[in-house]
């Protein structure tokens, strides 16, 4: 790809231009000397700096944590910098010396800032006094970060101004600063939160727009002469653009013009991680995967790459070890009992499950193996890999057992006697069908089971009786449990591999079919002696799946477009035959069948409607007599069942050659009506999870959260004896063939347990594996992508092509050493089907312990001697009788920690730091009140506590305001999040805020999404359809819109509304807005909503990354996609800086004035 780039990108005015290859790995964010000469950069995590006219890299910082942006003084002694060494990124301060074409540290590192918010530096102050930095340190509705300064000296934090924004920088007396939530990954975005330059005069406060283009432009950088440097993708691509002294946006002048050519799938969006020097002579920035550099005196001699070069040595290594002992995510129990397989890390192991024995690698590369299941025989290992590329299922067999090496016990010359106590041995297991044989037919046999004549009867009925038995004996005795116990050496071969993403492996009881998955959800039947293949059910959605004893049915559950999902049966010999067991519009799951057929359990959310994730377990009787049978004669025959179950065994080892004659199918007679007899067993709150019934369909087990207690639980077949199993969380739950013992995982680790309860038997593993960090990284990417490109929920992926769009950032994703590096490359890529809902997080990484800070509820601001207290929440900390501050109240110290030198002085410690430690710890806080010292002991509480008050505070403003406009006529309340919660939140405010108004207003400014708008819908637009008047209320008198509470699924509004949404309206709140809309239940007020309407799933990596997965769009009633169109307002109206520095909601202001007018124009409060 760099060669690539060097030949293919074209520059403005300067078609010569050549971008040069890198040696180095994922280069960020640059940053200048305050004379261009010398440049900063993040690689791997740390600084290094080299000459802006290229060169060899020194490392500056060299931490575990992670390093990213940086920033030099403006005499260029200091270089500030983001690092999460303490928690949060916070800022940081190096002294540093440019020697030569060399950037020195001339003493230790000191830490700047101190909270636990994440903070994004910009820059210095132009006089070099304190840094500048954007965080969300006070909390606000809305859902952009605020602009700070932190003094150099340790002195308080402060706003540069109370207006949102992010990227603060200062030239002169002008602060430039950006507004906007779209990542620059997406420049294709055009919408209503596409990121816009500002600009903010420092002495008088007054704001003015700089551009007002639907795309993004962000990142400015005002130079000393009045210029502003900036990246805009108004051309598609992120690009760097000048807007001269003076000048509006239709004078800005395009410095660079980076754009895929012909052919050419991508060049990363562009420009990123844009720098320029203090002297504006010089900028920076990143293309694809290296450092280039712009003259801007000569801005037309276009950009040049700066050649750097990393010393190997010094550089991250390229591989690390690590243990395996707490990474187990599946287990698979040998049928036999006698061994254990795991899946830890994408790697499979294996070990005796008896104590002290050692763990042997099964795969030892860099594939991701999972969904591990034993062939009921245990001869094999089933499991889908994806070491071709793309998902397959392999199998796993032992080619070298511990036994292998020891010596042979027995010899030709082996007694007779010898050979009777092998049979006998091997009779003990044997079923009762070979118990039964005679003791001469044990007599008449040798080791390997082939007949020898004793004594003189040799007759035609002695043959014949003894063919059956010889046939038997003639079979291998089944160790396989041993081998795999004492495994040494394996065999890996492929069982389904081919174009195909082949994967979940589901081998029938009797060993001889393989069920598995194709791409998305095709079921798939694999007949392993014939290698036929059939295509059972095709789908979009995998199916939840479990074979019938029998080897001939199934049981599985799918859903349909309206994501409605039941339970079917159906006989594999004949697939389009198959029965809907449950028949309900609700969520039915996890199906689960007895051995005989009889009994299925799932789970299900049928009786909970309207609440976030309620699901019990369900049990119906597919043998209708059950039902009718009396508890004792139903103990009886779950007592005759078990007893049959219990002696279950492993199979034979099965001869795939051998003609197979399958036995008698189970008898389904009663399906039909199964769906009208299904019992609920379970009404905990939460959902059930990982369903498993027994054998005989006696008992049922599941996870649960019951009265506060999560576990393993069991009950009966009736949904009684309830018994907890576990005390921990399971997962992977699976039973032995005869169901008295169960394996999971808990707490990364492979456990058994009998299943009647007991004590549980950890398995523990002891592996170490090696990772060349390059191969991980690569096969991350590649899982990340395939799965990606194979969900995204564009049918044609918007018509991108998306495999050589992933072949382009493969190359850069393997160069990339740290989580963050990873992640960005990977965010960069989901940019390029420009849809919202994409992301990656996690994957490990540096993490350290840090005092947490506590917060009193309070707002201050720096005054001689300390901090006044300028706002004192509600229910804070500060609120409380005994510990209340009062406005005027002056913070001198914190514990030990005294804020200022003096009452003279002002604070030279911030006071977030002097809270540090404070969380939930009683703190003793010394205060100056009325000109009197005292003291008071608080208790102060996290941020989520703080930014809940804070939430509650601004919403009791909110509607202040509203009763005060309105003349005490509307109500108001504001729908926090499209979740279960929020609703619970709306039904009480819509009675407490607007029971008795005339009208409502709805706020769903800033609301982040969910799920919830059809449960909204049905207190809105539910229908007046009747009104009832109780005895002792003249008819006159009552309301025409009273209504029985109890009789309606919630509260509901019929008068008059209108809605507010802004730019951070997002996902299921633009849904709803849209929905007001389409069905004329009221107006919009504020901003086009964001445009990001995708449901979204996710999946995890091989090291525990989370990754998002849109896999469902919108459409309007017209047809019309609602990504990219977001909910447009009937009535616009900007939320501006100015009206944020001067406390004023213009947008509440008109929402309430139009639901007013029409109200008035309609002349009663019966219109919308």
């Amino acid at each position: 790809m760099r060669s690539q780039l060097t030949a293919l990108i074209c520059f403005l005015m300067a078609p010569g231009a050549a971008i040069a290859s890198s040696t180095a790995g994922f280069q960020q964010y640059p940053s200048l000397s305050p004379d261009g000469q010398m440049l900063v950069f993040s690689l791997g995590g740390d600084l290094w700096s080299v000459p802006t006219g290229g060169g060899h890299a020194e490392r500056l910082t060299s931490h575990e944590s992670t390093e990213l942006r940086s920033s030099f003084s403006p005499d260029g002694k200091l270089l500030a910098f983001e690092s999460d060494r303490n928690g949060a990124t916070g800022i940081y301060l190096m002294p540093v010396e440019q020697r030569g074409n060399r950037l020195v540290a001339t003493g230790p590192i000191e830490r700047l800032t101190t909270t636990d918010r994440r903070q994004g530096l910009s820059g210095f102050t132009p006089d070099g006094s304190a840094v500048l930095f954007s965080s969300s340190l006070d909390p606000s509705l809305f859902r952009e970060t605020g602009m700070y300064r932190a003094p150099l000296d340790g002195g308080p934090i402060e706003p540069l101004t109370p207006a949102r924004g992010s990227t603060p920088r200062i030239a002169g007396d002008t602060l430039v600063f950006a507004r906007g939530g779209a990542p620059m990954e997406r420049p294709r975005y055009r919408g209503s939160s596409n990121q816009d330059v500002w600009s903010m005069n420092t002495e008088d406060g007054s704001f003015k727009r700089i551009t007002m283009h639907r795309a993004n432009d962000a990142d400015a950088h005002p130079l000393p002469n009045g210029d502003v440097i900036l990246l805009s993708s108004r051309d598609g691509q992120n690009n760097v653009w000048k807007l001269p002294a003076g000048g509006d946006e239709s004078s800005m002048i395009q410095l660079t013009r980076l754009a895929p050519e012909d052919g050419q799938a991508t060049i990363g969006h562009g420009v990123r991680d844009l720098a320029v020097s203090a002297d504006g002579s010089t900028a920076a920035f990143v293309a694809w995967d290296g450092l280039h550099r712009i003259d801007l005196n000569q801005p037309d001699m276009g950009p040049t790459a700066v050649d750097l070069k990393v010393n190997p040595d010094q550089s991250m290594p390229p591989t690390r070890r690590q243990r395996l002992n707490t990474s187990v995510n599946e287990a698979a129990r040998h049928p036999s009992g006698k061994a254990m397989a795991v899946a830890a890390r994408g790697q499979l192991l294996v070990r005796s499950v008896e104590d002290d024995h050692p763990t042997r690698l099964i795969t030892n590369d860099h594939a991701r193996d999972q969904w591990i299941t034993f062939s009921p025989d245990g001869e094999q290992l089933y499991f889908t890999s994806d070491r071709g590329g793309h998902e397959g299922i392999w199998a796993a067999t032992v080619s070298l057992s511990r036994e292998d090496l020891e010596p042979e016990e027995a010899t030709d010359e082996t007694s007779s006697e010898d050979s009777e106590t092998e049979e006998e041995v091997a009779q003990d297991d044997s079923t009762d069908a070979s118990e039964e044989s005679s003791e001469s037919e044990v007599e008449s046999s040798n080791t390997n089971g082939t007949a020898t004549a004793e004594g003189e009867e040799d007759t035609e009925q002695m043959d014949e009786d003894t063919d059956e038995a010889d046939a038997k004996k003639e079979k291998p005795e089944n160790k396989s449990g041993e081998r795999w116990a004492g495994a040494l050496r394996f065999d890996i071969k492929p069982v389904v591999v081919n174009e195909h993403a082949n994967h979940h492996p589901m081998p029938s009881p009797d060993g001889r079919k393989l069920l598995y998955m194709r791409e998305r959800g095709d079921l798939h039947l694999l007949d392993l002696a014939t290698g036929e293949d059939r295509l059972l059910l095709a789908g979009w959605w995998p199916p939840e799946v479990q074979w019938a004893s029998d080897s001939r049915h199934i049981v599985y559950a799918t859903a349909d477009l309206d994501f409605n999902s039941d339970i079917w049966l159906m006989d594999v010999d004949h697939p389009d035959d198959a029965v809907n067991l449950t028949r309900h519009p609700d969520l039915d799951e996890s199906p689960r069948l007895s051995d005989d057929g009889k009994v299925l359990i799932f789970r299900s959310d049928r009786n909970q409607i309207g609440t976030d994730s309620e699901y019990d377990v369900y049990r119906v009787f597919l043998d209708e007599s059950l039902d009718g049978m009396s508890d004792w004669e139903r103990a009886e025959h779950f007592e005759a069942v078990a007893k049959e179950t219990g002696k279950k065994k492993m199979l034979d080892l099965i001869d795939f050659e051998e003609e197979h004659e399958a036995g008698d199918p189970l008898e389904f007679k009663d399906v039909d009506t199964a769906w009208n007899r299904a019992d609920r067993l379970t009404r905990f709150e939460g959902a059930e999870s990982d369903l498993l019934l027994s054998p005989a369909g006696d008992a049922v087990m599941f996870s649960a959260d019951v009265d506060g207690t999560s576990g393993l639980y069991r009950v009966d077949a009736m949904g009684e004896n309830r018994k907890r199993l576990t005390t921990s969380s399971v997962s992977n739950l699976e039973q032995s063939p005869d169901g008295k013992t169960l394996s999971y995982v808990s707490g990364g680790t492979a456990r058994t347990l009998p299943s009647k309860g007991g004590s549980s038997k950890t398995i523990g593993i002891d592996a170490v594996t090696e990772i060349i960090v390059a191969d991980e990284q690569a096969q991350k990417f590649d899982e990340t992508s395939r799965l990606f490109g194979r969900w995204f929920y564009h049918p044609d992926m918007k018509g991108l092509d998306w495999e050589a769009i992933s072949k382009a950032y493969r190359e850069q994703a393997t160069s990339t050493r740290t989580p963050q590096e990873f992640n960005r490359v990977v965010g960069m890529m989901f940019g390029e089907a420009d849809g919202s809902h994409t992301g990656i997080y996690g994957g490990g990484g540096f993490s350290t312990t840090s005092d947490p800070i506590g917060y009193l509820g309070i707002r201050t601001r720096p005054v001689a001697g300390g901090y006044e207290v300028i706002e004192v929440l509600p229910q804070s900390p500060a609120d409380h009788e005994g510990s209340r501050l009062h406005v005027g109240d002056v913070i001198k110290a914190v514990n030990d920690n005294r804020v200022s030198e003096s009452a003279e002085e002002m604070p030279n410690m911030d006071l977030s730091k002097a809270m540090s430690g404070t969380r939930s710890r009683e703190t003793l806080i010394e205060l100056n009140r009325d000109g009197e010292d005292m003291m008071m002991l608080i208790t102060p509480v996290s941020w989520s506590a703080w930014n809940g008050l804070a939430y509650k505070d601004e919403l009791r403003r909110n509607r202040e305001l509203v009763d005060e406009l309105s003349d005490d006529k509307l109500g108001y309340l504001h729908i926090r999040s499209m979740n279960m919660a929020s609703v619970h939140d709306f039904e009480h405010q819509l009675y407490a805020a607007a029971h008795g108004k005339d009208g409502l207003v709805i706020d769903v400014r800033n609301n982040g999404g969910g799920w919830t708008t059809d449960v909204l819908l049905a207190s809105l637009t539910a229908p007046v359809h009747a009104s009832t008047i109780p005895r002792g209320v003249a008819w006159e008198d009552a309301p025409s819109d009273a209504y029985p509470r109890d009789r309606r699924l919630i509260y509901a509004w019929s008068k008059p509304i209108v809605v507010l949404a802004n730019e951070h309206s997002f996902s299921n709140a633009e849904i709803f807005t849209h929905a007001i809309k389409n069905t004329d239940r009221g107006r919009v007020v504020g901003e086009e909503t964001y445009g990001g309407v995708i449901s979204t799933g996710s999946f995890t990596l091989i090291d525990g990354s989370r990754v998002r997965r849109p896999f469902r769009g919108w459409r309007l009633p017209d047809g019309t996609d609602m990504e990219d169109r977001g909910a447009v307002p009937d009535i616009r109206v900007e939320r501006t800086p100015a009206d944020e520095a001067s406390g004023r909601d213009r947008q509440l202001e008109v929402a309430v004035d139009d639901l007013l007018t029409r109200m008035n124009d309609a002349g009663s409060g019966d219109s919308n």
